[in-house]
């Protein structure tokens, strides 16, 4: 009877204790690790956050408790393999207070560039760990049967993959914890399944040391989905220089926290975080502390293999550079890479420039095209315009004429009948005049008559144009010029020419004109 109360005592004290402890969530508690050992809350972070071929060890002590606390242990050493791979090799110790896993991890990643600047990394992480319970000490006789300490030692094998898109410093990140999960006992069900992290972050660079072109500042947003657990979210932001790095950051579910660390001789860095819980329930819990500690080998060479190419052995000489003038020439093809995809940018855009003032050439041209048109069919109309006027002007001319030679035949019809030396032919156009004006007495061959001088000019000058040699002579009587082709002292010249539209040098209409001698 004394046993069983004393077991009963012991049983219910540990229950007790149970009850009473915070129930902490699956999860690695990782959420702040930024600066090293970032493939554990991504993988793909194991490539480029942190140093290349670096050690580093991070443990983080959950509450801060005397004994039996939840702790974090995970050692891990990463190495780039080329420009685009990278793996790492750790030892990882995981304490939630109820049970201990320790064992080892191994990470991938590999980079696939998309060009623009934007890379697709992917990445896993796998996990191989012994399980068994952290705190036994209140079991004092190996034949009680609790439920709760069946199957607490086994070997697990958990499968976590990670992808994130890098545009620029811009990062969408996506990793599921424990995606695969596998139990060495086919007795124990697995752990719950499914644990999603997405992640949201940018380096936006800064200038504080002199010489120094690898500061930046890195804010993070990210949110975690636990089976069985409310979803934590959370905001981190991180300074790191290459001499020093402060962090401060906020969860959800663990509070707030602030990490200062520091880098010595640009290869030993070792830094220090406390977190203190916001939450009501975890009124009366102490801060957790975390520590972090790396050491960088110094980065790895990345040239490209030539097949064919042996490195011959005093040559090697050539790959000891100091530390200072390999980071130099990184930093070189860092800048001659932005220099190429500026050239590319500014090639992109005068191409384009060439093309929009292609096409607004092109838009002129046919603007110019129609223009022309319309400015030609506006002269034709014009010059029909003109043409229709200076008909109207020779009509009104011939009109004038007509009406001057009949009154001039009524005022000269005595002397005409008196006078017979010219027999007019049928329909022959023929004028005669004493020659009191000044003009030669002859026979003339008329082309054109005007009474208007801008018209009597441009008529001058066609006839020119055409190689004619044309003359006039002025009628004060009636103020006309008449516009002849060439004199003649016969009326038979003057019919020859006439009948033979001037030897064929004038095809339009022409009529004789006399003048005759006093």
């Amino acid at each position: 009877m004394r046993v069983l109360l004393v077991f009963c005592s012991l049983f219910l004290f540990t229950a007790l204790l149970w009850s009473q402890e915070r129930r902490l969530p699956a999860d690695f508690r990782q959420h702040n690790l930024t600066q090293f050992n970032a493939g554990l809350l991504n993988a793909t972070y194991g490539s480029d956050w942190g140093s290349p071929n670096s050690f580093s060890i991070w443990t983080r002590w959950q509450w801060q408790r005397i004994d039996g606390d939840p702790t974090s242990i995970f050692a891990n050493y990463a190495h780039q393999l080329n420009q685009v791979s990278a793996f790492g090799i750790g030892f990882l110790q995981h304490n939630t207070g109820t049970y201990l896993d320790t064992g080892a991890n191994l990470n991938y990643v590999h980079t696939f560039l998309l060009g623009n600047s934007s890379k697709l990394i992917v990445g896993a992480n796998l996990f191989g760990f012994q399980e068994k319970l952290a705190d036994d000490r209140f079991i004092s006789d190996p034949d009680v049967d609790l439920p709760q300490l069946e199957g607490t030692s086994e070997f697990m094998l958990l499968f976590s993959p990670g992808i994130r898109l890098q545009v620029h410093e811009f990062n969408l990140g996506l990793a599921l914890e424990n995606i695969l999960d596998f139990s060495g006992t086919k007795d124990r069900e697995v752990r719950d399944m499914g644990i999603v992290t997405g992640t949201l972050s940018n380096d936006f660079p800064v200038s504080i040391f002199s010489n120094d072109g690898n500061s930046f500042v890195r804010p993070i947003v990210y949110i975690r989905t636990i089976p069985n657990e409310d979803t934590q979210f959370g905001i981190n932001g991180l300074l790191s220089t290459s001499k020093f790095w402060v962090q401060g950051g906020y969860n959800s579910f663990y509070g707030v926290s602030g990490a200062i660390g520091a880098t010595f001789a640009k290869q030993f860095s070792i830094g220090g975080l406390l977190e203190f819980g916001t939450g009501n329930d975890l009124d009366g819990e102490d801060p957790t502390f975390e520590l972090i500690a790396s050491y960088h080998f110094g980065a790895s060479d990345n040239r490209k293999k030539i097949v064919g190419f042996d490195v011959e052995e005093e040559d090697t000489r050539l790959f000891e550079q100091p530390k200072k003038e390999k980071e130099l020439e990184v930093k070189k093809e860092l800048e001659d890479q932005e220099q190429l995809e500026l050239e590319a940018l500014k090639k992109k855009k005068v191409q384009k420039e060439q093309e929009r003032l292609k096409q607004e050439k092109v838009m002129k041209d046919s603007i110019a095209a129609v223009q022309l048109k319309e400015s030609r069919l506006l002269e034709e109309q014009e010059h029909l315009k003109r043409e229709e006027v200076m008909r109207d002007s020779i009509i009104a001319v011939q009109l004038k004429e007509n009406r001057l030679l009949e009154e001039q035949k009524k005022r000269d019809s005595i002397a005409d009948l008196l006078d017979q030396d010219v027999v007019l032919k049928k329909n022959e156009i023929y004028k005669e005049v004493l020659g009191n004006e000044g003009v030669e007495p002859g026979f003339y061959l008329i082309t054109n008559v005007f009474g208007t001088q801008k018209y009597y000019e441009s008529f001058m000058l066609a006839l020119k144009k055409k190689g004619l040699d044309p003359k006039s002579f002025y009628r004060k009587t009636n103020k006309f010029n008449y516009v002849y082709l060439s004199r003649y002292n016969t009326m038979s010249e003057a019919r020859a020419a006439r009948d033979s539209k001037f030897f064929g040098k004038y095809a339009d209409k022409t009529w004789i004109f006399r003048f005759r001698a006093k």
